[in-house]
Parts: structure tokens; sequence; C-alpha cells
């Protein structure tokens, strides 16, 4: 139960911060979506933290925002609740 909603959390995670870049770039979900080869569907679902994604996705939206995948992982990092990450 704990590692599903750990899941749930990355993919909220992620999807503020596709949201919040895609907006900052001022790129509809389609372009962004067709620039990454992806469905608008797929892209939707990662936007609206629907999408577990593999690295490889991982990888393809941080590509389409010029970034690297260690940055734009940090990003998904920072929007996740303290009880996410375990206590040392």
């Amino acid at each position: 139960m704990q590692e599903e909603v750990r899941k749930k959390e990355l993919s909220k995670a992620l999807g503020k911060v596709v949201e919040r870049l895609r907006k900052q770039a001022n790129l509809s979900s389609r372009t962004l979506a067709y620039e990454m080869g992806m469905s608008k569907t797929t892209f939707l679902l990662a936007e609206q933290g629907r999408l577990d994604p593999r690295i490889s996705t991982f990888c393809k939206i941080a590509e389409a925002f010029y970034m690297k995948p260690d940055e734009f992982f940090s990003l998904v990092l920072k929007e996740l609740p303290e009880w996410w990450f375990p206590a040392e």
C-alpha cells in the first residue's frame, strides 16, 4: 500500500512540473506531445499526474524542455512531500 501511495505522489509531482514548464514555454499540450513523439493522451496523463512513466519517457520529457534528465528529476523531487523520502 505504501509503495502505491509513493508512486501516486511521484506521478503528481511529475505532473506539476510538466504543466509548469509547458506553461512557461507557452506551448500547447498537443505541440509538446508532438515534439516528444508521444500521443497527446499520454502527455495529458503525465501532466495530470496520472502516468507512472518509464525512465525513457522521463528522459523524453526532460529533452523537450531542453534539460538534462537529472535537472528535470531534481525539479520533480522538489515537488514531493517530506514524508515521501526515507528517514535517515
